[in-house]
């Protein structure tokens, strides 16, 4: 059973999102959408749970309350990440325990602006060398992780990079990356906006301070 965990802040396209989601996936899953927008969406296609708690990582913390399933797919709910992507990474589950979408490894592409792709370099680099991960896309939120991995760890996530917490705390277990292609977002507005943008980037500066110098065990 898989579970694909997705959660939503006023997200227009998680309708269709969901429905491309069932048509690449032959095997059993479930879909669960953690949702904290003004008017919750109501899909047929999908569990709906409305999130209590603030930011993307308390998110997928909420869905795996619900999530039946033995491995854990989080991903993106404005169309930034390809279904058909999914398959790649569940291919690598078997022997892996930690699986992350790559926009950087070789074969991967990411349709980000210029802009975008020099600031995501930069911390980066800075999250690499500070937590001592050896993965080139440390930043990603698209990912397929074996259920038991969240079980044994304890997580405190700020905003948006659980992953990168994941796989600092989870050194021990099976890590690869798989390459997959990176969309610009199919519709609604981007959440960074510049002042969102600048509050991001002080929240990815502690989060990377704390989780190194302990704080967050």
């Amino acid at each position: 059973m898989i579970s694909i965990l997705i959660p939503t802040k006023e997200e227009p396209y998680i309708d269709k999102l969901t429905r491309e989601i069932h048509k690449e996936l032959k095997i059993r899953h479930e879909i669960i959408v953690i949702d904290k927008s003004r008017i919750p969406p109501k899909l047929k296609n999908a569990r709906v749970m409305i999130q209590r708690s603030d930011g993307l990582g308390n998110a997928i913390l909420e869905g795996l309350e619900y999530a039946k399933g033995s491995i854990i797919v989080t991903m993106d709910g404005d169309g930034s990440h390809r279904p058909k992507d999914i398959i790649r990474l569940l291919r690598k589950v078997d022997k892996n325990d930690i699986v992350i979408g790559s926009r950087f490894v070789k074969g991967g592409v990411s349709m980000d602006r210029t802009h975008r792709k020099l600031v995501s370099l930069v911390f980066r680099k800075f999250a690499s060398l500070a937590l001592g991960l050896r993965v080139k896309d440390s930043m990603s939120g698209f990912s397929c992780i074996r259920k038991k991995v969240y079980n044994n760890l304890r997580l405190d996530p700020i905003g948006y990079k659980i992953n990168m917490e994941i796989m600092f705390k989870g050194k021990d277990y099976n890590i690869c990356e798989v390459p997959i292609t990176f969309l610009n977002r199919k519709s609604g507005k981007s959440k960074a906006g510049s002042i969102a943008g600048i509050m991001e980037v002080l929240r990815i500066l502690r989060y990377v301070f704390e989780l190194r110098l302990g704080l967050r065990w």
